[in-house]
């Protein structure tokens, strides 16, 4: 079961991640569109790019 102070806290992470995503669009709203991040990608990251997500890897298993 959810404690308040858990549900709060999350509630205070997702209205800061809110209000971060507000401030970079309105600095950087114009330089956006610009960007294309399949043009840029690193080759470090791989086949993902930069915005890919991968599961944890579990280390324990050979």
């Amino acid at each position: 079961m959810k404690t308040q102070k858990e549900i709060q806290t999350a509630w205070e992470i997702w209205m800061l991640i809110n209000r971060l995503n507000d401030l970079l669009f309105e600095r950087y709203e114009e330089d956006f569109p610009d960007i294309d991040p399949y043009e840029q990608q690193d080759p470090c990251l791989g086949p993902l790019g930069p915005l890919g997500v991968i599961d944890a890897q579990d280390k324990t298993k050979g």
